[in-house]
């Protein structure tokens, strides 16, 4: 596969003066079973603004490359699939004149015959901060260049069974100090036409600016009382935020290809639990219809 684009921009400014901006995107993919090759190389001046469209961030430049090799055991009935890969991520300024942020990781999975995996990933990275990042309350990282490294173990549980997910930990560096993480994210089928997807997630971070506790815990439950009709529900809470919130989303396809949705989301502080206080909340309803003529 072979992607790409190229984009320039002519856009006056305030003192009408013309400024330009080049942006441009070149990705190749080799994606056979056995053997996996990607690489990609983007560039977003720092002058490009598209007025039509949208850009998440200016004066950058993007090289990622990535390799794998994934053989298929012939006589194993334990082992379906063997995985190593490798990436590097190397992001610059428009001139690539100063790094801004480098990612490389190396990754062994094994797939198992009954679908569940398994995976150990190693990662290093380089991030330069232009100014002090906040990264927990009370908690400063001043601006500067830093190196971390990550460790992670992974095992997923196919989605046939009943009840599934993955569980994960992690162990390595952060700002010049370590970090632990812990995480569970799974599917329990209570019935065909109900389940539940709950979410666990935990950190800790022990940085010479500070130390701090990062946990969530969230909740998705799925009905789906006919084909054409599912109702969801996610409730997810920041422990350390104090912060609540809720959604209820109702999609039901009354015509084929015509669609009703409502939806109802609110967020709530905690900090007084006798007295949650609510923070926003939201209702909105989309109706579609589709007229076939011919």
């Amino acid at each position: 596969n072979l992607t790409g684009y190229a984009a320039r921009t002519r856009v006056p400014d305030r003192s009408r003066e013309v400024v330009e901006g080049t942006s441009y995107r070149g990705r190749f993919d080799y994606t056979d079973d056995r053997y996996g090759l990607s690489a990609e190389h983007m560039l977003i001046d720092r002058g490009f603004n598209p007025e039509m469209g949208f850009t998440r961030r200016t004066d950058v430049r993007r090289t990622f490359a990535q390799a794998r090799f994934s053989p298929r055991p012939r006589r194993s009935r334990v082992v379906r699939k063997l995985t190593w890969q490798t990436s590097l991520d190397y992001v610059t300024d428009a001139d690539a004149s100063a790094l801004q942020t480098r990612e490389a990781s190396a990754l062994f999975r094994v797939d198992f015959q009954s679908s569940d995996q398994m995976s150990v990933e190693y990662t290093r990275e380089f991030e330069r901060l232009p100014a002090r990042f906040t990264v927990a309350p009370g908690v400063f990282v001043p601006a500067g260049t830093y190196g971390s490294e990550t460790t992670r173990f992974s095992y997923t549980m196919g989605q046939q069974r009943r009840i599934s997910g993955r569980m994960s930990v992690a162990r390595g560096t952060l700002y010049g100090g370590t970090r632990t993480e812990a995480t569970y994210s799974g599917r329990w089928g209570v019935l065909p036409q109900f389940s539940i997807e709950p979410s666990l997630s935990f950190n800790r971070a022990e940085l010479p600016y500070g130390s701090f506790y990062a946990r969530l815990m969230s909740s998705r439950l799925t009905v789906t009382p006919t084909a054409r009709m599912l109702i969801s529900s996610l409730v997810q809470y920041n422990v350390d935020a104090h912060i609540l919130s809720s959604s209820v989303r109702l999609r039901w396809e009354y015509i084929g290809g015509s669609e009703l949705f409502v939806v109802y989301s609110d967020g709530r502080d905690t900090t007084y639990r006798n007295r949650p206080g609510l923070q926003n909340r939201s209702f909105a309803v989309k109706v579609t219809r589709l007229f076939r003529i011919g």
